[in-house]
């Protein structure tokens, strides 16, 4: 997670979806940054808000004249990526490599339930309670390499970004067994009402990521 004052973003870190990397790429760029144990880096939009409420509860910082963003992967190859990250690194939550993932996916554990028993989404990182956006763009994990870029540049920032924290085993979404994936899809079906919207979210989004900027001018003149 990195807020930006000067800049005027807001990088929400999802999980498994580039965020050691885009972290890196706008360090130099963000005062206020939360990296280190997942519990940290990894907060919701909602809870940010929360937690930052003395930056954006100021004259001309309220949340709307921030542009606020995160990384979507389509839902089940993202369960797929945790599912090989665990198996395929030298990890604190590892687990066994040679557990195929129907086991990985019968465990039930911390990456599909959370502890109170609702479901671990990605779109828990990006909308309210009641499923509403509450970020102005989000990048599809697939379109990174030109969604990115094109953010940069509407912020007026120069960056590079690195590949850090990847799986050291093949990419993609083959691992799911073809008699889970209906149960899986099923199971992230919140996510992909989320993700087939991305589009109709992200026209309005470059709306705003111009007004951000007549933001950012203001402030720094």
């Amino acid at each position: 997670m990195q807020i930006a004052v000067r800049n005027r973003f807001v990088f929400v870190a999802n999980s498994k979806a580039a965020s050691t990397s885009l972290e890196k790429a706008l360090s130099p760029h963000a005062e206020i940054q939360r990296s280190g144990r997942p519990s940290r880096k990894h907060i919701h939009m909602s809870k940010l808000l929360e937690v930052y409420d003395f930056l954006f509860e100021q004259p001309g910082y309220g949340p709307e004249t921030f542009f606020k963003f995160a990384v979507m992967r389509e839902p089940m190859e993202w369960i797929a990526s945790w599912y090989r990250y665990r198996s395929g690194n030298d990890v604190g939550s590892a687990i066994d490599g040679k557990m195929t993932f129907a086991d990985f996916w019968e465990r039930n554990d911390w990456n599909i339930t959370r502890k109170d028993g609702t479901r671990n989404l990605q779109s828990h990182f990006m909308c309210d309670d009641a499923g509403k956006p509450l970020v102005d763009f989000i990048i599809r994990y697939d379109r990174l390499a030109t969604e990115f870029p094109e953010i940069c540049k509407g912020l007026r920032l120069k960056v590079e970004l690195p590949e850090l924290n990847v799986s050291r085993i093949g990419r993609g979404d083959s691992v799911i067994p073809e008699e889970l994936r209906t149960e899986v899809s099923d199971h992230f079906a919140e996510d992909y009402a989320l993700y087939d919207r991305i589009d109709e979210i992200n026209r309005r989004g470059r709306e705003v990521l111009a007004e951000t900027r007549v933001h950012a001018r203001r402030r720094r003149a």
